[in-house]
């Protein structure tokens, strides 16, 4: 069995994931940072939202949330296939 050897990309492939990979995971800080201003600023809105049912609050702020915590982690992804060798098995 040949041991296994390392799979070059092109260098257009690895800036590419390492940009796309950088504004991503900035997107999704920002997102999750201004869930958590919002969130700060409305304690007793949030609290009256769960009282009176006010499930569009929660679902935008979560919808938010999802989107940053998603769009943080598919950053972090590109970002270490820019920054680490694939061995071709």
């Amino acid at each position: 069995m040949a041991a296994a050897k390392f799979v070059r990309r092109s260098r257009a492939e690895i800036d590419r994931n390492y940009f796309f990979g950088d504004i991503l995971i900035r997107a999704g800080a920002a997102a999750l940072i201004a869930v958590a201003l919002i969130a700060a600023a409305t304690p007793f809105s949030l609290r009256d939202a769960v009282d009176d049912g006010m499930a569009g609050y929660l679902a935008v702020m979560g919808g938010f949330a999802a989107f940053g915590v998603g769009v943080l982690l598919y950053g972090r992804h590109l970002r270490r296939c820019a920054t680490h060798w694939d061995k071709d098995e």
